[in-house]
């Protein structure tokens, strides 16, 4: 396997390729479906291919990273291409199923003189087949929408995990000014002792704030490179490698204000994966003998998976709201804490506070920045989640 920028690549040679898009043009198979191979080099641009090859990991190409290089993704490709199903439509799997019964009670036939136990476990599985084939709703499409949705969560969660990455950041940052905050607390506490002001339980209680920051200190610094392993091996880089991660995505604070809820939760209804599977299942019902039993039970499972979606796409709102709220709470809190750290400042000048009060006043601001910060990127993350619900990924059955 050829190793690109740490990522390994999974093109396999044009006369392959080709040669597997020719047999699959006479079967018949629909353009889009051309994508469950291994993308060849015509496929792209070479802008495009040269985006993906190269060292840095952006918001924006991660779609095309994991339709590449995620390794579930590839394997799941390769095995939709595997699978003979791929082509029929329900009916034609009802038939290859019973075809398959058929040469198993051909089997336990022939051996029957030879090992009843071996001929009985064959009539068991030709059994199982024609009980699978007429409760069998499943065809092509429905498939392919798996693998879809399949791919799309994983862009999504490549996407959470880009913003946890930069979380982890704010993070270690905010441990590191806490750390410095608890070390001049611990200082001056000291001092303070020295000089009788501050007892030695006073001490020993800063001495273990001090010693609980340095251990956050060291749990962030152990978070950004969980998160950045994550990330990166999800996009198909080799756990060992150093991607360099783009920066956050811009933050449309119009385009949430502008949301329409009942809109959005009629296209999610259109968009999603598990419903588009649950209308074909009930239409491919007609064709079964055990029809009325099949279409209660998928009629039953649209409405619920219907009403889940609803569910799930108001819940996701809600999220997304309650994290407009916190990042416009800690918009504030930040502003006030420049507020009061210029104040100090002033204050520092006319010799009104000591440089301890100063410095915390500082170190408040920091901290207030920090938090604003990561409250920016949770409602960042939050939108991303509602926006994959809407594009067809909001819960509904045991998706």
């Amino acid at each position: 396997m050829l190793m690109l920028n740490g990522k390994r690549s999974v093109y396999k040679g044009f006369a392959a390729i080709l040669a597997a898009c020719m047999t699959l043009e006479a079967l018949g198979m629909a353009p889009g479906m051309l994508r469950s191979l291994a993308s060849p080099e015509f496929a792209r641009t070479a802008e495009e291919w040269a985006v993906l090859r190269d060292d840095l990991l952006t918001w924006d190409e991660i779609p095309g990273l994991i339709n590449e290089y995620n390794a579930t993704i590839i394997d799941n490709r390769d095995d939709f291409v595997k699978d003979e199903r791929r082509t029929m439509d329900a009916q034609e799997i009802r038939e290859a199923m019973i075809k398959q019964a058929d040469d198993y009670d051909i089997m336990a036939m022939d051996i029957a003189g030879t090992s009843e136990a071996q001929a009985s476990q064959y009539r068991s599985q030709a059994n199982t087949y024609r009980q699978q084939a007429e409760d069998n709703v499943t065809d092509r499409d429905i498939l392919l929408w798996n693998y879809e949705r399949i791919e799309a969560a994983t862009v999504l969660n490549a996407r959470i995990y880009f913003l946890e990455y930069y979380n982890a950041l704010e993070q270690q940052k905010k441990a590191k000014a806490s750390a410095q905050a608890a070390r001049l607390s611990y200082q001056s506490v000291q001092n303070q002792f020295n000089v009788g002001m501050a007892t030695q339980m006073q001490v020993l209680t800063a001495k273990e704030a001090l010693d609980n920051a340095e251990a956050a200190v060291i749990t962030a610094d152990t978070g950004v490179q969980s998160a950045k392993k994550l990330l990166q091996v999800t996009c198909g880089w080799a756990y060992d490698a150093e991607a360099k991660i783009g920066e956050l995505p811009g933050l449309d604070m119009t385009a949430i204000d502008a949301i329409d809820l009942a809109s959005d939760t009629e296209t999610a209804i259109k968009n999603n994966y598990t419903l588009k599977s649950d209308e074909r299942m009930l239409q491919n019902t007609s064709q079964s003998n055990n029809f009325v039993d099949l279409r209660e039970k998928y009629e039953k499972q649209l409405r619920d998976d219907t009403d889940q979606v609803r569910a799930s796409v108001r819940s996701a709102y809600d999220s997304l709201m309650n994290a407009k709220t916190a990042y416009q709470n800690a918009t504030v809190a930040r502003s006030l804490a420049e507020d009061t750290a210029a104040t100090a400042e002033r204050n520092l000048s006319l010799g009104q506070i000591s440089s301890f009060e100063y410095s915390s006043a500082l170190s408040s601001r920091d901290l207030a920045v920090y938090d604003e910060e990561i409250s920016r990127i949770a409602l960042l993350s939050a939108k991303a989640s509602y926006d994959a619900c809407i594009q067809g990924l909001a819960s509904a059955g045991d998706a």
